[in-house]
């Protein structure tokens, strides 16, 4: 399956690079992400750049993990 991760915040949306995934690695990540307040937050960008959000911006964020396409 494809999926890829989106930050939606007061600064913008922020998409990540499109993953190539198992269910059992999707399922890891939804996993990982219930914990996705607790710390700053990174992520590889679809336009190859790299994005890192500090503690306080990702409290105000929301975390949305869309499937691209289901294979």
């Amino acid at each position: 399956m494809r999926v890829q991760l989106e930050i939606i915040n007061e600064f913008g949306v922020f998409e990540g690079e499109v993953m190539n995934l198992t269910k059992e690695q999707y399922l890891t990540i939804k996993e990982m992400s219930k914990n996705f307040y607790e710390t700053g937050f990174e992520m590889s960008t679809e336009d190859d750049g790299f994005i890192i959000i500090p503690p306080e911006i990702v409290r105000k964020s929301i975390l949305k993990i869309k499937i691209k396409e289901d294979v």
